[in-house]
């Protein structure tokens, strides 16, 4: 049997029972350093979960994924009507907000494994999956490109990019302070 060890956002296997992060002194036996791993602690997107009950993850991606899309399309057509169709801010600040919102969900549910691995797996990929619109990003940078507004792709793509990467980082300091 195996378990899991973390390092950052990387899952390690180990043997059994090990559960000794990369460049780590031996845990002590009665277990009082918190950087430690308890016992039973699954990763993150967990398979034996998937293997006890993949009816329910099915259930909570499609569920979550519907949610997410919905609101994806309310967001983006609310902030797309309130500005006006020169510029894709609607896919911007859904983007964005997906971003920020990815790294408190993500951040909270590693903290706390109390949060079940089908529902972390719901909320992740099933919501923000269809939440985040990377896909519609990638069409809309290649209109604007064929269209030949290349200041206007230019300030997009570093905005989504960019932009995304310091909202993942907030969402985590925010979640960091629960």
């Amino acid at each position: 049997m195996t378990r899991l060890a973390h390092r950052g956002s990387l899952w390690i296997y180990c043997k059994r029972y090990n559960l000794r992060r990369w460049g780590s002194p031996e845990p002590s036996r009665r277990r009082t350093d918190s950087s430690w791993l308890p016992r039973g602690t699954q990763e993150f997107f967990v398979a034996q979960a998937a293997e006890k009950r993949p009816a329910l993850q099915i259930l909570l991606l499609i569920l979550f994924g519907a949610a997410g899309t919905l609101a994806r399309y309310a967001l983006q057509g609310f902030v797309q009507q309130r500005v006006g169709t020169g510029f894709p801010t609607g896919t911007m600040v859904v983007n964005l907000l997906g971003c920020f919102l990815m790294g408190v969900v993500a951040r909270y549910c590693f903290q706390h494994l109390w949060v079940p691995p089908e529902w972390r797996v719901g909320l992740l990929l099933g919501f923000f999956g269809a939440f985040t619109t990377f896909s519609a990003f990638g069409w809309e940078t290649v209109r604007m490109l064929e269209q030949a507004e290349w200041l206007q792709t230019g300030l997009y793509v570093l905005t989504s990019v960019f932009g995304g990467v310091v909202a993942v980082m907030l969402g985590i300091k925010l979640a960091d302070l629960l």
